[in-house]
């Protein structure tokens, strides 16, 4: 659900003022999916744990995508105890380590690597401007992948144990809309009530989900101008999708578990082909799950 992400946070943690002042020059302008990324630093292992702790830590899940980690610092291990930290204390799985070491004797790759569940090691030479631009794209990837499966198959899980509860559409799409709106999806760490987010769902009964910004009369005009542009064909016969700058569309197809169902987006980042599969499978879930609840009342799609 990182679709809404309206920057990527990344942190810098080293004692050195001319190795953070030369990371930030390389990074200033780094864009990942038409989102900018915003940089924080950190001096020493004790600043970069006050950061977690409150600014820079998310309330539900974890805010900072990428982090690259100087080694020695206060001590010898200051960088190592701060990716203990963050892993094992915040169990933080997500967020991109990366150690950036200007000793490597003291801290041999391999074992660092296998002890601290890091996803990768550099000496600070080899840390180029074009070697900062290519880690900080593919790990803020990564870590939006894995942020958005995992709020997704959440989402879903909470749709099984309600949709387990009640056969009612009403209080089951109330469920996975109240799950939706803790998640700091417009990328600042913090629920985002207040964030008209611009996505709904929809199936031949109307509105099945919605999320913020969207009237129903305004999300099907919006589906029927995207579907004008033409769908591209979606691995399974009859889905399809279409993206329209940064308003997307994606189609499932009826089937017998599920009814023809839309999934409506307009956000800031530019969705990705992996982003579109798995909103495809996210939205068929939810039309599953529902297909066989009574069609809600008009007063309930309003």
């Amino acid at each position: 659900m990182l679709l809404f992400a309206r920057e990527w946070p990344v942190l810098l943690v080293d004692d050195e003022p001319d190795v953070l002042a030369v990371s930030q020059l390389a990074m200033r302008r780094i864009e990942v999916d038409s989102v900018p990324i915003v940089l924080h630093t950190a001096r020493s292992k004790a600043e970069a744990m006050q950061l977690l702790q409150g600014p820079l830590g998310g309330t539900v899940a974890p805010y900072v995508a990428v982090a690259f980690i100087d080694v020695v610092m206060e001590t010898d291990e200051a960088g190592l105890e701060l990716c203990q930290y963050i892993r094992q204390t915040l169990k933080n799985k997500l967020m991109q380590l990366y150690i950036r070491t200007g000793q490597p004797g003291v801290a041999p790759e391999r074992s660092v690597i296998d002890r601290y569940d890091i996803n990768g090691y550099f000496t600070k030479i080899e840390l180029t401007e074009d070697k900062l631009y290519s880690l900080v794209k593919a790990a803020v990837r990564q870590f939006r992948f894995a942020s958005m499966a995992l709020a997704e198959f959440s989402a879903v899980a909470m749709g099984i144990r309600q949709a387990g509860r009640s056969n009612s559409r009403a209080a089951f799409t109330e469920a996975i809309y109240s799950y939706l709106q803790q998640l700091p999806l417009d990328g600042t760490g913090h629920p985002t009530h207040n964030y008209q987010r611009r996505l709904t769902m929809l199936d031949e009964h109307g509105v099945l989900l919605k999320g913020g910004g969207y009237t129903e009369a305004e999300a099907i005009a919006e589906r029927d101008r995207l579907l004008a542009l033409g769908l591209q064909p979606l691995g399974a016969p009859g889905d399809g999708y279409v993206i329209d700058g940064h308003d997307m569309l994606i189609k499932v197809a009826a089937t017998e578990t599920n009814g023809e169902t839309y999934h409506l987006s307009n956000a800031p980042t530019v969705a990705s082909p992996v982003d579109v599969l798995l909103l495809q499978v996210f939205t068929r879930s939810m039309a599953t799950l529902t297909h066989h609840m009574p069609a809600p009342a008009a007063a309930e799609r309003t």
